[in-house]
């Protein structure tokens, strides 16, 4: 029997607490919870929260708009089962898939929503990312083995979706030569909201093997108003029987001039699985020049490959939503 390495953690500096809130501001925050309430084995409950709060001249926070609502999906066929909560006009997502063309079907019956980047439809378009990487928890707990062949045949069509994938990387040829998972243990989840609870919508104690994604986006105008400044914050993690661990986190501060491109961007690679991941933070200054109104766009066909991170892409797909939080703040 072959014994395979694990292969080198990436960084495993997570964020401590969220930044204070700036005066003049607006912040939406996001959390998308994948749980199982009979166990792994039964169906998926993903609860999908949100905040939109703006904050005055003086600091004084007002929130604007708050959403929560579930989606309960069949483990066997991935479709959405039932929806409750918050959930006026989305029946018509009953029965859709949570995976293969989820988002363009989104995009297509909220097309009022997709425009204005309502916070409703900033949860619904991140579900499927979530949904994926919630596969961690199954992996953890020793089920998603399977026959070594299809496993190794899974390692090669995997080959080059990202730079931790990337041909000849340690995971993708330990699970194409040797049918291996590589499962990475992160740092412990500091909670975030704990230095200012009201800058985050209500959030549920984490039960045992939940996967919750958290995003937190802040907008700012410079003196003059006219330049924007956004700064974002993404969290992956999982609640194991110890603690809660974190699994990708990123930092990202970009900015915008009075058109709405891309200005400048900083990556901070805060956690993520392996050694190679933060080679991904150089394609970020792809959409330097990209406008807001193009950047999901760009997102979507520049930041992939084996110079990417998927993690990193979807975050900076998320800073489409300043245009609307600058009009909040």
């Amino acid at each position: 029997m072959t014994v395979v390495e694990q292969p080198p953690p990436g960084p495993q500096n997570a964020v401590v607490a969220t930044a204070p809130r700036a005066r003049a501001s607006a912040r939406r925050t996001t959390t998308i919870d994948v749980t199982w309430p009979d166990g792994l084995g039964g169906p998926t409950v993903i609860v999908l929260s949100g905040q939109d709060l703006a904050t005055d001249g003086a600091g004084r926070a007002s929130v604007v708009e708050r959403v929560s609502f579930s989606l309960v999906i069949d483990p066997r066929t991935g479709r959405i089962a039932s929806i409750a909560g918050d959930a006026d006009g989305l029946d018509e997502l009953v029965g859709a898939s949570a995976r293969s063309g989820f988002g363009r079907l989104v995009a297509t019956v909220f097309a009022d929503e997709a425009e204005s980047r309502s916070l409703r439809y900033s949860l619904l378009e991140d579900l499927p990312g979530a949904f994926l990487v919630s596969g961690y928890a199954p992996l953890r707990a020793g089920l998603l083995g399977g026959d070594v062949a299809l496993l190794k045949e899974r390692g090669r069509a995997q080959a080059d979706i990202c730079v931790g994938w990337a041909t000849g990387s340690p995971i993708q040829l330990a699970l194409a030569d040797h049918g291996h998972t590589a499962v990475p243990v992160g740092p412990e989840a500091p909670p975030l909201e704990a230095v200012e609870p009201e800058g985050w919508h209500p959030l549920d104690p984490l039960g045992l093997d939940t996967v919750r994604r958290r995003r937190q986006l802040d907008v700012t105008r410079a003196s003059g108003g006219a330049t924007l400044r956004a700064q974002a914050h993404f969290r992956d993690s999982h609640a194991g029987e110890e603690r809660e661990m974190v699994m990708h986190e990123y930092a990202v501060e970009a900015t915008f001039d009075e058109q709405g491109r891309v200005t400048g961007i900083d990556v901070d690679p805060r956690v993520l699985p392996w050694a190679e991941c933060p080679g991904a933070v150089a394609s970020a200054a792809r959409v330097v020049g990209i406008g807001l109104d193009d950047l999901a766009r760009a997102a979507r066909t520049e930041l992939v490959g084996p110079s990417t991170c998927t993690h990193l892409t979807s975050t900076i797909r998320s800073l489409v939503d300043v245009r609307a939080l600058a009009e909040t703040g």
